[in-house]
């Protein structure tokens, strides 16, 4: 006589279907579906945006003022995903460099990209020893480097020009990696934190900055978005990475007045603010609408 134990039968028959629904999802999670997305974290008063191909490969600009980019990382990529292809720090500061260092001891990252500034602030150190200790190579940006993620999807380095950059090397705002990312139509363009100068220089060098989307510089601070840069840039879209009742008061009231014919998004107030593309088309997905 053969006894049934329909519980374990059942148990059995559940781990079955979770175990095809997991690897179900692996499969299709690799398949393209042709919509390159983009993501400005709400990290507080900082930096952070992340990048990831139709294909897959990501990248991570800025890791925000501390260790809450691992949990909006783990949000955004596959629990079964450890590795990020790039990660570029703009500049030095710690709003935009504590969160990389709890990156890099999470997550293998295949290769960073910096402007070259350095501080001797103790944030700074631990994020450059990590880099030595894990020996992850490392490229010093220069404006007219092209990085190829992929068919159709590229990073364009406008700035800095390190031959340009001492002279404005007092501000470590002014050394921020610029980058315009294109996929096929669109444009977004990721300014860092520079400010008016570097600005200038980009508009008196004739560069290509028209773009869809603009990441407003340096959190809305009324030294940045020049009148002449916002008109060479013309976009559509304009996204401002800002704590929410900052001790600087930024996002700038004249910021905001420059901006008020540009569709405008802030972390403070809409929180992550992802953004999708078909090339052509863009679809904004945001936690608050305000």
């Amino acid at each position: 006589m053969i006894f049934k134990n329909h519980k374990t039968s059942y148990f059995i028959l559940t781990i079955l279907l979770i175990v095809a629904f997991w690897i179900w999802s692996f499969i299709f999670s690799q398949v393209s579906n042709n919509i390159l997305q983009v993501i400005f974290f709400d990290i507080g008063q900082g930096d952070s945006i992340f990048i990831e191909t139709p294909s897959g490969r990501q990248v991570l600009i800025d890791g925000g003022p501390d260790k809450s980019i691992l949990e909006k990382l783990s949000q955004t990529m596959h629990f079964y995903d450890r590795r990020i292809d790039l990660v570029i720090l703009t500049h030095p500061h710690a709003d935009h460099v504590a969160g990389l260092i709890e990156t890099l001891n999470y997550y293998e990252v295949g290769h960073i990209m910096t402007s070259g500034a350095e501080e001797k602030t103790a944030t700074y150190q631990k994020w450059r020893n990590i880099i030595k200790e894990k020996n992850i190579p490392l490229t010093i940006a220069q404006a007219g480097q092209r990085i190829i993620l992929e068919s159709g999807v590229v990073l364009e380095i406008l700035w800095p020009d390190q031959s340009l950059i001492q002279s404005l090397a007092q501000n470590v705002n002014n050394s921020s990696v610029v980058v315009r990312l294109v996929y096929n139509q669109s444009e977004f363009l990721l300014t860092g934190d520079i400010e008016k100068e570097v600005e200038q220089r980009l508009v008196s060098q004739n560069q290509l900055l028209e773009s869809d989307i603009l990441k407003i510089a340096h959190h809305g601070s009324k030294s940045s978005t020049s009148y002449n840069f916002l008109k060479a840039v013309n976009p559509q879209i304009a996204v401002i990475s800002v704590g929410q009742d900052n001790r600087y008061k930024h996002p700038h009231g004249d910021i905001l007045e420059r901006l008020k014919e540009v569709l405008t998004y802030r972390t403070d107030r809409n929180g992550d603010i992802e953004i999708l593309t078909d090339g052509i088309l863009f679809d904004i997905v945001t936690d608050n609408y305000e």
